[in-house]
């Protein structure tokens, strides 16, 4: 349900208007829009119509599902004929009808609404200097009972949503965006609420719909695999200026509070039946943690964030696989060093964390979910085919690490139950391992038997390369030998 109302929702509370191809006029968009309604399994009405020189005004506005009470009402609107050629709606007085134990409401200020003329269809738009979303549901009684509240506001609100043929697309910048949602769960022992503040949104989103898939249907068992299988495609791509927010978790399994800010900010993502990509990132990252029986709060600040992931979705022969994650100077502030080294004898450096790992592996998200819902009664396992470690980094502590390599995979036990066997070689550098063993030994966080231990490993893996830096090769050979530094360990 949630689902369908997202999808027909979309043309109504998330369409900004454009120049169009042809003048439309507002009996053709006023019978497109029921039209639109009636396909989706929907339903679009008014109580009375009155129609002008190039106006309809509407009063009674209902929509919702067919033959079902109303989820959206409106008191009156009016659909003008503009000069540019489009059509433009402007409701007034939304109410949001809820379910039992459910309430929501709508406040605007300048919202209007744009139909014109787009490629394969017409497109809708939506401008609105404020538009403000509020909800409260309630599910189940008394101490057992269940809530989630809050709301979403947008300022300087504009944006597009088109139709063509096989694709829709949607397309939005905002000045503001900002939500706060409370949630209490006894069963789930939850009990929290968080706020959000952020500027200048942009965001955009193209969805391929193959011919014969129904979106109103995507809910139902695998459909979503089905549609994605027949050539289903989605892309979202979103940035963001400075954002804070806060967090605040009562909840009796981790109770804390936080604060965030942060500067730039950006989110792509790409899913098609081949592979999934999500890219994201952000910068100037600060924020305070507050645990359980602190005094004083957890400082914390990163300059910057980035990760890319990329799998494969369906390639039972292979497909390309991706990790990259990196962190620019992550630092801890006083109070939260003073909880394990309040001495002083870790250097203060802030950390830094490089990783990127690819390869290939044989995976089928597809196969696996039809077999999941019945469909299949045999689907092949996931095989790894080979890994690059193309980059590892991590700076923490005055000690660093670092090392690159390249593996294939022998998958000839995994029929038996056995793992996949990895052929191949890594190279692996650390510098300042003893120095850092000496600061956790004066923190007390290693003892110096358990330091011992760790010296005698590193002596045995690693070859001295100069003061405090250690070099290591791994080989990893056919039948499951290994080597290190040319000695066989296995």
């Amino acid at each position: 349900m949630f689902t369908k109302a997202i999808l027909f929702g979309a043309p109504v509370a998330l369409l900004m208007s454009t120049t169009a191809l042809c003048a439309l006029t507002a009996d053709e968009v006023w019978a497109d829009l029921q039209g639109l309604a009636s396909g989706n399994g929907g339903e679009i009405k008014a109580a009375t119509q009155v129609a002008g020189d190039g106006v309809i005004t509407l009063n009674g506005v209902t929509i919702g599902p067919a033959g079902g009470p109303a989820a959206i009402t409106i008191a009156e609107m009016s659909i003008e004929e503009q000069d540019d050629g489009s059509v433009a709606f402007f409701p007034e007085d939304i109410k949001i009808a809820a379910d039992a134990g459910t309430t929501a409401s709508v406040e605007q200020n300048g919202l209007a609404i744009s139909v014109f003329e787009d490629e394969g269809g017409l497109g809708y738009g939506i401008y609105a200097d404020m538009l403000k979303v509020a909800f409260d549901t309630t599910t189940g009684t008394g101490e057992a009972a269940s809530r989630t509240a809050g709301s979403v506001l947008f300022e300087a609100l504009d944006g597009t949503y088109g139709r063509g043929t096989g694709e829709m697309t949607l397309d939005m910048v905002a000045k503001r965006l900002a939500y706060d949602i409370t949630q209490v769960d006894p069963a789930a022992m939850v009990d929290s609420t968080s706020t959000s503040d952020s500027s200048d949104i942009e965001l955009s989103g193209t969805l391929t719909i193959p011919e014969g898939v129904d979106l109103m249907t995507l809910d139902a068992p695998g459909a979503f695999e089905a549609a994605l299988g027949k050539g289903m495609a989605a892309s979202l791509a979103m940035t963001s200026g400075a954002s804070k927010g806060t967090a605040d978790e009562r909840g009796p399994m981790m109770p804390l509070k936080a604060t965030f800010e942060g500067g730039a900010s950006q989110f792509d993502m790409n899913m098609d039946k081949t592979s999934l990509m999500i890219d994201t990132s952000a910068s100037g990252l600060k924020g305070e943690i507050v645990p359980p029986g602190m005094p004083m709060p957890m400082p914390v600040s990163l300059d910057s964030l980035a990760m890319t992931y990329t799998m494969p979705v369906s390639a039972p022969e292979g497909g390309d696989y991706l990790v990259k994650l990196n962190l620019g100077k992550l630092v801890l502030g006083e109070s939260v060093w003073g909880l394990f080294d309040p001495g002083a004898a870790l250097p203060r450096d802030p950390i830094n964390l490089a990783l990127d790992l690819g390869g290939q592996a044989k995976l089928d998200l597809l196969a696996m979910a039809a077999a999941s819902n019945g469909g299949m009664t045999q689907v092949a396992e996931p095989e790894p085919i080979s890994l690059d470690i193309r980059q590892l980094a991590v700076n923490v502590a005055g000690a660093a690490l670092s090392g690159t390599g390249a593996f294939t995979f022998d998958n000839s036990m995994l029929a038996a139950g056995g793992p996949p066997m990895p052929i191949g070689t890594a190279n692996l550098r650390l510098e300042g391992g003893n120095k850092l063993i000496d600061g956790l030994i004066a923190t007390g966080l290693l003892k110096e038997e358990d330091a011992m231990g760790a010296r005698m490993m590193m002596a045995m893996f690693g070859k001295p390369e100069g003061d405090d830096v250690l070099t290591s090769q791994i080989e990893a050979k056919q039948g499951g030998s290994i080597f290190v530094n040319g000695q066989q360990i296995q």
